[in-house]
């Protein structure tokens, strides 16, 4: 039986840079702990997402100091750490009001802490379970095209947020949306050292290897397949179960909602080899915008 989060995360009112204060723990990963958080400055609540890499690390005898565990790791450890530490000095850099806003990051207790916005809401593979099949089309409009402008300002700064899924994008009650988790994020024309971070079905071909060239048109793969999962309850097949014979399924033969020209774009976006691919966000614009009229067209015909 694994140890929990609530086993070894901060202990509740522990103050960290005497100006944040953890009341509690959001979520954990392999490799942080999210708390909800408040700054003690402006009474605001915050998120405070702490390095913690579980397999390798340890809190020492204060229960508050992050260690790594075994001397045969610490390489490992120093590299993870560095990896977080870049994620908050990328996200400084972002100002966009459907990305997560950055407010503060900084080393203390033998570890890094990223601190954010508080954004109360469902992550989309959760919120989209309110909508039947025959009404996803309507994420479009009122999800997607906030995706779109919020990948469209990154890459404009050269940024690649390479790892697009719906655990990662967050929709509250007013259909506000909030892109989060930079921790794979890169500047793909500058930086050489491309680290190896994949989720089965939404990440291309190209992140599988170090050496791959990678651009607009890698977050264009994993933005298509989270369209498809969102649209279609199914995950797009693993990239490599593609190589050889190419069995994924048209979105509009799982969805007979979704127009001609949107699911041609998906699946366009979706090819396996980049050189293939769709190359632009402009085209989601295009494709949503007719998917909007077509819409709008067969419901005056209904009436």
């Amino acid at each position: 039986m694994g140890v929990s989060g609530h086993d070894i995360g901060l202990k509740e009112n522990m103050i960290i840079k005497k100006a944040y204060r953890v009341t509690e723990i959001i979520s954990t990963s392999k490799l942080s702990i999210v708390y909800k958080g408040e700054n003690l400055h402006t009474g605001e609540n915050v998120a405070i997402k702490e390095f913690y890499p579980f397999e390798i690390a340890i809190r020492d005898l204060d229960d508050v100091t992050v260690i790594n565990r075994l001397p045969s790791t610490k390489k490992k450890f120093e590299y993870l750490k560095g990896n977080f530490q870049n994620e908050g000095a990328i996200l400084r850099q972002i100002s966009h009001e459907n990305i997560i806003k950055y407010i503060d990051h900084f080393d203390e207790n033998g570890t890094t802490y990223i601190i954010s916005e508080y954004f109360k809401g469902n992550t989309l593979d959760k919120y989209i379970k309110e909508y039947s099949l025959d009404e996803r089309s309507r994420l479009l409009e009122n999800i997607f095209l906030s995706l779109v402008d919020a990948l469209t300002s990154l890459h404009e700064k050269g940024i690649i947020h390479r790892d697009i899924k719906p655990s990662n994008i967050m929709v509250d009650s007013e259909k506000n949306i909030r892109l989060i988790d930079f921790g794979s994020a890169m500047f793909y024309k500058t930086d050489n050292k491309k680290n190896i971070f994949t989720t089965p079905g939404f990440s291309p071909l190209e992140q599988y290897s170090n050496e791959a060239k990678q651009g607009v048109y890698t977050d264009i793969y994993s933005l298509g397949a989270t369209l498809y999962y969102s649209l279609t309850d199914v995950t797009p097949l693993e990239v490599s179960r593609r190589l050889i014979e190419d069995q994924l399924i048209e979105v509009r033969k799982l969805n007979k909602e979704i127009g001609f020209v949107m699911s041609k774009v998906i699946m366009w976006s979706l090819a396996v080899q980049s050189s293939k691919r769709c190359f632009s966000m402009k085209f989601y614009l295009w494709a949503i915008s007719i998917q909007k009229r077509t819409k709008r067209i067969n419901s005056k015909k209904r009436e």
